[in-house]
């Protein structure tokens, strides 16, 4: 599989090329439109802010000499998440994933502790990916805050995402993150691959994205706040290098 770049043609602003453009997408295989998913996802989020809190952690990215490269990923902290309990808390815990799935099936979906009764939790809890050298170039790193429910499932709380190719390779220590969280709204694609519903490719990458991409039109038809007032970080900010 080689490095996806996005055809520039596709992009556009003016309502009469977006139905072209759509038409340009519908004809696109799969795994293209799930790789340009994550890809523009990544990328178009860099300066925006919801309000939904951020995640402290140090990454880092070390290639070995049998074409496999090992994810650090040590996850610090959340701060300023978003109440979603009667009590004014939340239950967060976080998920981290190494997508696209058709690219890093090995790479299972790793997840933190719950923490109680917090909108300031604290982790330092320590995960590693062993993915392909290869495909570095069109990954990406998913963090997923949840609110935990006893009862009903899981309350979704917003996302963070980083390409592998942002991050600092052999080095001999990790890297401070600081990373805001979204709550994406569906996309051309996502709403494409919906629709191709005798694929199983298309259908595994709705089942992993359907929580968050659904997320805020939940949250509008129970009448809940999408967001809170709040940090002015941007997606990613990189503080130095620590141990």
């Amino acid at each position: 599989m080689h490095c996806y770049r996005p055809n520039n043609h596709l992009v556009r602003n003016t309502p009469q090329i977006k139905v072209v453009d759509t038409m340009d997408l519908q004809r696109m295989d799969t795994t293209e439109l799930i790789i340009r998913h994550y890809k523009e996802q990544s990328e178009e989020r860099g300066e925006r802010s919801t309000g939904a809190g951020v995640i402290d952690l140090k990454l880092s990215l070390k290639e070995r000499r049998d074409g496999k490269a090992i994810l650090f990923a040590k996850l610090l902290g959340a701060r300023e998440l978003i109440a979603l309990d009667t009590n004014g808390k939340s239950d967060p815990f976080i998920q981290l994933q190494v997508v696209p799935h058709h690219l890093f099936p090995d790479c299972e979906l790793k997840q933190s502790t719950v923490k109680k009764s917090t909108l300031e939790p604290i982790y330092n809890e320590m995960f590693e990916f062993i993915i392909p050298q290869d495909q570095i170039c069109n990954g990406v790193l998913v963090l997923t805050v949840f609110d935990y429910d006893f009862i009903s499932s899981n309350d979704f709380e917003g996302e963070a995402m980083v390409r592998l190719t942002d991050l600092p390779r052999n080095s001999e220590q990790h890297v401070k993150w600081t990373m805001a969280l979204h709550r994406p709204k569906q996309d051309s694609i996502y709403k494409i691959l919906a629709g191709r519903v005798n694929d199983k490719v298309a259908a595994k990458f709705v089942e992993i994205r359907r929580k968050a991409m659904e997320a805020e039109e939940f949250m509008m038809a129970e009448g809940e706040p999408c967001s809170t007032t709040g940090s002015k970080v941007s997606l990613v900010q990189k503080h130095g290098s620590e141990s």
